[in-house]
């Protein structure tokens, strides 16, 4: 155990990959003090959202709802994410050619990097989870026995998702090391895994609710926290974790938060054992491929004069789908998270009968045709977009490469929105999602309501790509070992979040004062409008400024 911990700190800080000058670390005080502040600040967005919505669902007698759907949120968002870091930290890591002639069992290897795992989803529980169980127990003036209890689930809960899904990908890419391509190896991991694990999902959860009917369904709602049941059968991890939250501070409680340790407990070990006989097979037989390209011999007529802008996107477009990487982390998870996110919504629909579906489609109908409902579709839409990388990272994506831009004949002010087409591009795939959804659930809204919320939309794409990409031209990370580091270890990414979060801030305090929707929606689009204008002409004037970081 003792060699499992430390290798699990001498991994865990190499992921970390610290620039470094001169043997010493750049800035570690200025990071600490930036990442509290942002911490405090995500939190302190995620509290509010939690105090208004559990003190809603308090009326109702309903209050444990809301920290339940924050848990099967973050079943979703760390399955998919430890997809993603799995490939990177078991099979694609620089320290494996370290790790493999050593005198350490593969049982050992393993247990550290699935610690590695873990820690790595205890970074967005902290920000999501933690202060909505903090809210939570605020509100109902729970005593100090839920916040051990709450601490405790927040602790084992990842560790039965991040492992399982870590033995489908490690059974998947020993079944897939017959591919001699290593970037069609990770496409075809990833694209099965997901799939794999979401449809065990789904099956586990058919047929648990088919038989309630609509009068079981009402009594449910009338029982106190009665939806947390119906939720935890569509999502069997949550059973131990509601039962333990919601009896903390009795017999039961302490029975099932037994329960989640021992199932954590088995599967942690199994899990461990069974990966540990297949990971030194595949591992080695995955670093002796090579990389099989086919060549051809390209003629005269192959190549066709194309525009500048053509050209230059498309140029963008090679560098994200070519890298299996950077397509995973900075374009799939926009295209994946609204799917997954609206879920629950087909749940809810299905499981409320025709007169359930009828109330949802008044209640939206009713509301979305209001300033509110302008707004909370924006943010919905805004939070889609939040899971798109590819501007904030499209200068330190060409890291050594990135230097070319001073040099090619064509104006910085130009690439500069060139790159940020890529990005505007791949959110229309959201935005139009959504839209399909409402219009289906509420045949009956308007067109003018569709438009206003399309073209308001258009604009804050078009805005917030653009901020993007000055934030990484601002601070760029082209010193990077792996393609993972320029996502997972891009500071970036936390200015992305407070950037949408804040503008939605400003938005929101706009819809309190203002009713009418269309004042409210052309006010708005002065805003993107002005703010893209400003934004232009910032970045010509500091054109040397900005890429002098470039080098």
């Amino acid at each position: 155990m003792k060699d499992i911990i430390l290798l699990t700190k001498i991994l865990f800080k190499s992921s970390l990959n610290k620039n470094k000058k001169n043997g010493k670390e750049v800035h570690s005080l200025g990071k600490i003090v930036l990442f509290t502040v942002l911490y405090a600040y995500l939190a302190g967005i995620v509290g509010y959202i939690s105090y208004e919505a559990i003190s809603s669902l308090m009326e109702i007698n309903q209050e444990a709802v809301f920290f339940n759907i924050c848990f099967v949120g973050m079943i979703g968002m760390t399955i998919i994410q430890t997809v993603f870091n799995s490939l990177n930290i078991l099979f694609f890591s620089k320290d494996i050619e370290y790790l493999m002639p050593l005198p350490i069992s593969p049982i050992k290897i393993i247990m550290a990097k699935f610690n590695c795992l873990i820690i790595s989803s205890y970074i967005i529980n902290a920000i999501v989870v933690l202060p909505v169980l903090v809210v939570y127990a605020v509100l109902l003036k729970l005593g100090i026995a839920f916040y051990i209890v709450g601490l405790l689930v927040l602790l084992l809960f990842p560790i039965m998702p991040v492992i399982l899904t870590s033995i489908i990908v490690t059974i998947i890419m020993k079944f897939t090391n017959i591919i001699r391509n290593k970037d069609m190896v990770q496409y075809l991991t990833v694209f099965i895994t997901l799939i794999f694990v979401i449809g065990i999902q789904i099956f586990s959860s058919s047929g648990s609710s088919d038989t309630m009917t609509n009068e079981e369904l009402a009594n449910m709602l009338i029982e106190t926290n009665g939806l947390v049941e119906l939720y935890s059968d569509y999502f069997i991890t949550l059973k131990p974790i509601n039962n333990a939250l919601l009896n903390y501070n009795n017999f039961s409680g302490i029975i099932n938060l037994l329960i989640l340790f021992l199932e954590s407990g088995v599967v942690y070990i199994v899990g461990g054992i069974i990966t540990a006989k297949m990971y030194i097979n595949a591992v080695t037989s995955l670093t002796t491929q090579g990389i099989k390209k086919s060549r051809k011999i390209s003629k005269d007529k192959d190549y066709k004069e194309k525009t500048l802008l053509k050209s230059y996107v498309k140029k963008e477009f090679i560098n994200l789908t070519r890298n299996p990487i950077f397509f995973m982390q900075c374009m799939l998870p926009s295209i994946l998270f609204p799917i997954l996110f609206s879920f629950p919504i087909f749940v809810s629909l299905k499981e409320g009968g025709e007169e359930g579906v009828l109330e949802i489609q008044n209640m939206i109908s009713q509301n979305i045709e209001t300033s509110r409902g302008i707004i909370v579709s924006l943010a919905v839409i805004a939070f889609c977009f939040m899971f798109n990388f590819i501007a904030v990272t499209s200068v330190s994506r060409d890291r050594n490469n990135s230097v070319f831009m001073k040099y090619i004949p064509v104006n910085l002010e130009k690439q500069c929105l060139y790159k940020t087409i890529p990005g505007m591009t791949l959110n229309m795939i959201p935005l139009i999602y959504f839209l399909v959804v409402i219009k289906i659930i509420v045949p009956i809204i308007s067109i003018k309501i569709i438009l206003y919320i399309l073209i308001t939309s258009i604009l804050m794409n078009i805005f917030d790509n653009y901020c993007f990409i000055i934030v990484d031209l601002t601070n760029p990370k082209l010193e990077w070992i792996t393609e993972y580091a320029v996502v997972k270890q891009n500071v970036n990414m936390f200015f992305q979040f407070v950037i949408i979060l804040l503008q939605f801030g400003i938005i929101g305090l706009i819809a309190l004062k203002i009713t009418n929707i269309e004042i409210l929606v052309a006010i708005i689009s002065l805003i993107y409008i002005l703010g893209m204008y400003l934004i232009r002409k910032y970045v010509i004037k500091n054109q040397v400024k900005l890429f002098s970081k470039i080098v």
